[in-house]
């Protein structure tokens, strides 16, 4: 018969809590495992079919640009995350914050090696994704807005 001091118990016990302790960061930290914030696991906020067309909104803070906005919520730490097809011009994404118009991001397909507009929200609050087309275009465009927690 094996016999243990309080010795070996308190030992025992100090490494079946170490043990537990490990299991449980473990399973949080693959809880957190999954798509990267522009994969498909990120909740959709917004999915649109659109155009841009001459009667569109104008914004002269950016060459009279004609554009398209759609807004979303989002809080402190989420990761947003645009992307845009285009038939007939070339996309301008611009993240804008409502309460202050303050343009926060902008993505060009010509000019980015990203295929997405991807950015970190500071403040909790409403926010714009806008869609411009450049050089006076016009066409179809479709639009995803994710936001991962």
């Amino acid at each position: 018969m094996l016999s243990m001091g309080s010795e070996g118990r308190v030992s025992l016990r100090v490494s079946l809590v170490v043990a537990l302790l490990a299991a449980g960061l473990l399973a949080v930290s693959l809880a957190g495992c999954g798509e990267t914030a522009g994969g498909g696991d990120s909740p959709v906020v917004v999915e649109e079919t659109g155009s841009i067309e001459s009667g569109d909104t104008r914004d002269p803070d950016y060459n009279d640009l004609q554009y398209d906005a759609y807004a979303f919520s989002a809080e402190t730490g989420d990761v947003v995350v645009i992307e845009v097809t285009a038939d007939g011009f070339v996309p301008l994404l611009h993240l804008v914050e409502v309460a202050s118009g303050a343009d926060l991001a902008e993505w060009e397909a010509a000019y980015s090696d990203e295929d997405a507009l991807t950015y970190t929200i500071a403040l909790p609050g409403e926010y714009e994704a806008r869609v411009y087309a450049l050089e006076g275009g016009s066409g179809t465009y479709t639009l995803t807005v994710r936001v991962n927690p």
